[in-house]
């Protein structure tokens, strides 16, 4: 079947054709998400809160742990859905960088699952932290993704 890069949530099928939500948002901002810069000059424009909705999908996270993460709170994320705001930049370059980092952990690990299985262990490469603590920055975000490209070319510490 094949792929369509258009914002659902979760797998749908319209007129036989599965449209499946992890490969349509890693592919929607793959530019965004292999290029620095890119991404930087898309979170200044800031996200819709469709992007918010989708990395649950795509994260298996709630939003209540999401929301975290870009510091926000689920009532805030309820408000820009209510308002349709954009999200701020601070916020919208949270959420590229966490879908980065699934994207590299799906591929290490294979699924959402495996990989958030993994964040809640303590990791040799960080200093024995869990990982999944310090996706509230986006500087402990980059230790994480450091540690997966570790483990992706066995280079472990």
């Amino acid at each position: 079947m094949r792929n369509y890069s258009i914002l659902l949530y979760g797998n749908h099928s319209i007129m036989g054709t599965t449209i499946n939500t992890k490969a349509s948002l890693f592919h929607q901002y793959e530019k965004e998400l292999s290029n620095p810069v890119a991404m930087v000059l898309k979170a200044a424009e800031g996200l819709a809160i469709s992007v918010f909705d989708g990395l649950m999908q795509v994260t298996a996270l709630n939003k209540k742990q999401l929301a975290a993460f870009i510091d926000a709170t689920p009532k805030t994320i309820d408000n820009y859905r209510v308002r349709r705001h954009k999200l701020g930049r601070i916020e919208s370059e949270q959420l590229l960088q966490l879908l980065a980092l699934y994207k590299k952990g799906q591929e290490i690990f294979g699924s959402s699952e495996a990989f958030n299985q993994w964040l809640k262990l303590p990791a040799s490469g960080i200093g024995g932290i869990i990982p999944f603590d310090l996706l509230y920055t986006a500087g402990g975000i980059n230790l994480v993704m450091e540690e997966l490209l570790r483990i992706e070319y066995g280079a472990l510490a």
